[in-house]
């Protein structure tokens, strides 16, 4: 239970990070909102897959 909660919490924050770089495409500055969507996608990513 704990590392399915786990997960979901790292899907949920690569989730954010998704939806911030794809309404920053749309930006005057798609370019800074790149980059601070994929802060908390590279997050999600390492809290998901990275050493325990």
């Amino acid at each position: 239970m704990e590392k399915a909660l786990a997960y979901t919490i790292s899907a949920l924050i690569v989730g954010f990070g998704v939806w911030i770089f794809v309404a920053g495409l749309g930006s005057s500055s798609p370019a800074l909102w790149t980059v601070v969507g994929l802060v908390p996608i590279a997050i999600g990513l390492i809290s998901a897959f990275g050493p325990s």
